[in-house]
């Protein structure tokens, strides 16, 4: 059952593009069913690149996106879980009038949207404070520090990686274990109140994030 959680929380993280600029921080959209999204390649154009049209999809009891599998040709955005409400973006410029997304994390296109009341500006650590949990990425390997830096000693930790962000500081992400990560649910018989692990080194993401459970 432990793996059964841990795979679907596998599934439904967000993916890590290595290459692609990470950003100031995260743009969500907060759309409903007769949401348009109008894309554009500068501020001063009139025309839009794109547009992404939302619609009552019945079929599915949910909202959609027109044309959706056309649209992901072009549109692999941080996150796109219609499902539960995520369309979310990497934000390089964000102004008062317009903001400046990652539309294609694979290749680091981004376009211009306006900033209206359907946009939702974060940075990296508020948004990954309001995130369900983190995890160390698998591929690189890393320990819990007691302090952001290298150079101090190690928090020994047992079990899954389960952990909510406190706070950040530079490429370092305060963590701690929270309690709807207990025993029954990581098999971990570790508690930090306080430690430390990087979360980004370059433009690559060190942590895998997961918006819900």
């Amino acid at each position: 059952m432990r793996l059964l959680i841990i795979n679907i929380l596998l599934l439904f993280s967000t993916q890590v593009w290595s290459q692609t600029d990470l950003g100031i921080g995260l743009v969500s959209i907060n759309f409903d069913d007769k949401t348009v999204l109008k894309f554009y390649s500068d501020t001063l154009e009139s025309k839009p690149e794109k547009i992404v049209e939302f619609f009552n999809d019945k079929t599915i009891n949910s909202w959609n996106i027109k044309d959706l599998k056309k649209q992901q040709e072009w549109l692999k955005p941080e996150i796109l879980w219609l499902d539960y409400f995520e369309f979310t973006f990497r934000c390089l410029t964000p102004t008062d009038k317009w903001i400046e997304v990652i539309v294609n994390n694979e290749t680091g296109k981004s376009y211009w949207i306006e900033n209206t009341e359907l946009t939702e500006f974060k940075n990296w650590e508020e948004f990954l404070k309001n995130m369900f949990g983190v995890a160390r990425l698998p591929d690189f390997k890393q320990s819990i520090k007691t302090k952001p830096t290298e150079n101090v000693a190690d928090i020994k930790y047992q079990g899954t990686d389960c952990f909510v962000v406190k706070s950040m500081k530079g490429d370092w992400i305060e963590i701690s274990t929270p309690d709807h990560c207990d025993d029954s649910y990581t098999e971990s018989t570790t508690t930090i109140n306080s430690g430390w692990i990087r979360w980004r080194k370059g433009n690559k993401l060190l942590i895998d994030y997961f918006t819900t459970s």
